[in-house]
Parts: structure tokens; sequence; C-alpha cells
């Protein structure tokens, strides 16, 4: 009988030990495949970049920290429209549907609220960076600066006193591609100019706009009727003793579909169509990406 008992026992031990084993076999299994939460991000000003760092994921869930519509991608581009620090979330699910779940601070780059108003008074472009300048000094037109944030494309010109904008020709890209279009020989490593504004710049006067209509890039322009009136300018402002300024503005419905960037370059003229000066001097329009 006693030799039973023991037997019993080290039976019940054997099946106790395995069941331990079993157990602890099965912890390892769950644990290889439960899902864990990581993600580091890098950023160009606003714009995010999220790369997904988890494991044992197969369905993700951002929440930008903005309270807009979050994203399901694994790993995502953000570009924000507040500033400051944003507490941004991921939820990692496998397909078990057990999650994880982690928040990082993110600091987002302030955002200026900027609005440009065509009245001669250039307080409003003091934190609108420079778009292009005239390195060397020469010529009328020195600086450009182009706000196109809202429903306008907006633009301050800088010069010295020989900037009087009294005819121009502005070649305007609107596609971000620099081989269709009017092909400069002034810019010819970048011009690619859909619409021509040809005119007086600052009078608001006869000047109008005109449609490129030439397939192999050479000089036909087909114009628009009635659209002179579309480009609002500022008068010809002297700030100091060496410089003139002026800002004006084109709705984006003039121009058709803008694509990725606007892109300008001028040509001054005198009243009597006598060259001044070309800007910019360099072989590209003077090109901000929107």
């Amino acid at each position: 009988m006693k030799n039973l008992k023991i037997t019993q026992y080290i039976t019940m031990l054997v099946a106790l030990l395995l069941l331990t084993a079993c157990s602890s076999d099965n912890s390892s299994a769950d644990s290889a495949t439960k899902p864990t939460a990581d993600f580091s991000f890098t950023n160009d000003g606003s714009t995010f970049t999220f790369t997904n760092l988890s494991t044992n994921g197969t369905k993700y869930r951002w929440d930008f920290g903005d309270l807009y519509f979050p994203s399901s991608e694994k790993d995502p581009v953000y570009t924000y429209t507040i500033g400051g620090e944003i507490r941004v979330s991921l939820t990692v699910t496998n397909d078990a549907g057990e999650e994880a779940f982690i928040t990082k601070v993110i600091a987002a780059p302030p955002i200026k609220i900027i609005d440009i108003i065509i009245d001669g008074d250039f307080k409003d472009w003091q934190d609108v960076a420079v778009t292009d300048e005239n390195i060397s000094g020469n010529g009328s037109i020195q600086k450009i600066k182009i706000w196109a944030k809202g429903p306008n494309v907006n633009v301050y010109l800088e010069g010295n006193k020989k900037m009087q904008l009294e005819l121009v020709d502005m070649f305007i890209n609107t596609d971000g591609n620099t081989k269709t279009g009017f092909l400069h020989s002034n810019w010819p490593d970048g011009s690619g100019a859909e619409f021509l504004f040809e005119g007086p710049m600052v009078t608001n006067g006869w000047g109008a706009f005109y449609n490129h209509t030439d397939p192999n890039g050479g000089w036909g322009w087909a114009a628009i009727a009635g659209s002179g009136a579309n480009l609002k300018a500022s008068a010809l402002i002297s700030v100091n003793d060496t410089t003139n300024a002026m800002e004006f503005s084109i709705p984006k419905t003039q121009l058709g579909t803008v694509t990725g960037s606007i892109g300008i370059a001028i040509t001054e003229m005198t009243g009597g169509w006598a060259a001044v000066a070309n800007f910019p001097e360099a072989p590209k329009f003077s090109t901000l990406d929107l």
C-alpha cells in the first residue's frame, strides 16, 4: 500500500511538471505573437514622416493629435496646420485582436498667419521669405517674394530707382514642368510658361493675360478677354532714396490649375517698349513650391 501511494505521488508530480512545462511553452508562444507599438519620426517644417517600428502588427491606427481624421497607413506622412507640442498616438493590432499602444510628443513649427492685402503697405510681407533676389545688384528688380497659400498668387517686388514697371512681359509657369509651355531663351534652364501677362504693372490699366498655344514651345499666345482686371496692383512706392517697391495679386482661378509650384519671370520695359532688365538673372524662373 505504501508503494502504491508513492507511485501515485510520483505520477501526479510528473503530470504537474508536464503541465507546467506546457503552460510555459504556451506563454512563450503567446508573448512572441503579441504586438508591440513604437515609432520614430522626422520632419521637414510642418510635414512629418512617421516610421513604424512596431512588431507583430497587422493593423495600425494613428491619431495625429489635431482632431482630424486618423490614418491606418503603416508609415504615414502628415502635414500639420497647427504648431506647438502635439501628442501623437499609435495603436497596433495583431490577427488575434490583441492591441498595443504608444504616445509620443512632437514639436510642430509655429504656423504663421499671413494675410496679404494689396494696398501699398508692405508690413504684411515681413514674415514671408524672399523667393529670389538679384545677387549682382545690376538691373532694376532686385528681390521677389511670392505668397500663394490662399486663393491668390501674391507677389512683392523690390528694386532700385530704375524699377518703374511701366510695361512688363511676365511669364508664369503653373504646371511645375519647365519643359512645357513657352521656352524662353533668357531662362533656358527653367521656363516653360503657360501664361503671359503683358502691359503696365502698376496702373491697373490695359494689360491682359494670354494662354500659351504653341506646342513646340515658341512664341504663340491667345489673349484671355477681360483678364487684365484680374491683376490687382498697388502703386509704385518709394521705400527710401535707393529703393522702390510694389505688390500685386492674381487669382489662382485666372491661372487654371496650379500644380506643385508657381514660377515667375519678368522682362521690364519702358513705356516705349525699350528693354530695361530681366528678372531673375539666374537661368530659371523664380519658383515657389506650393
